[in-house]
């Protein structure tokens, strides 16, 4: 039902929805009509034609199935657990809308077989992880860190280095991996891993 406008309080069906964020608008069927004039062309013998125009979506209402008033729509779900319009308002009964067969349609259908950038199933199952294990930016870092330390300590005759000294302990494993407040490379991450 259309309720602002030239044709206020008429009922008609909805052919088509315009989905602009700036401006919804809805085309309804005979209503809204406008003077357009159209040249000749071909079969087309021109003249002027009356039209649909779009109105705002705001000027139309949904009708109550009982009553028969323009109500507006809510979305309750049902016992069984389907999702259903029921009507609100000041004149509402609170029945069921129904919704028409072209909402239940999917505007982009689902795909049906997988494209290019799909992963496969079976190697997306695959498991790659191991609890325990480093990411690998860690070791490198790790691996930088125990080499700088074995060239410190062949260079200052075996005397200890100043990451040790500084309170971090790193093992060959790296699973264990302490640093100390000073060379903390990472925070969030090992804190779960500990």
């Amino acid at each position: 039902m259309i309720t602002s406008g030239k044709d206020k309080g008429q009922v008609g069906t909805v052919l088509k929805v315009i989905r602009d964020t700036k401006f919804p608008r809805v085309l309804v069927e005979g209503l809204n009509l406008t003077k357009r004039h159209v040249k000749r062309a071909g079969d087309n013998p021109g003249g002027i034609i009356s039209v649909e125009s779009p109105l705002h979506y705001s000027n139309v209402a949904l009708i109550d199935p009982i009553n028969n008033e323009p109500v507006r729509a809510a979305f309750r779900w049902l016992e069984d657990g389907t999702k259903v319009r029921v009507s609100r308002g000041r004149m509402a009964s609170g029945s069921i809308i129904p919704r028409p067969d072209v909402l239940k349609q999917r505007r982009k259908p689902l795909p049906i077989k997988a494209g290019p950038q799909d992963t496969v199933l079976k190697e997306a199952a695959q498991q790659t992880h191991r609890p325990g294990d480093l990411p690998s930016f860690l070791k490198v870092q790790l691996a930088q860190q125990a080499q700088q330390q074995r060239q410190f300590s062949s260079s200052t005759g075996g005397s200890s280095s100043p990451l040790l000294s500084a309170g971090s302990r790193i093992t060959t494993s790296g699973a264990s991996t302490l640093l100390s407040s000073r060379w903390q490379l990472w925070r969030g991450f090992a804190a779960s891993a500990w």
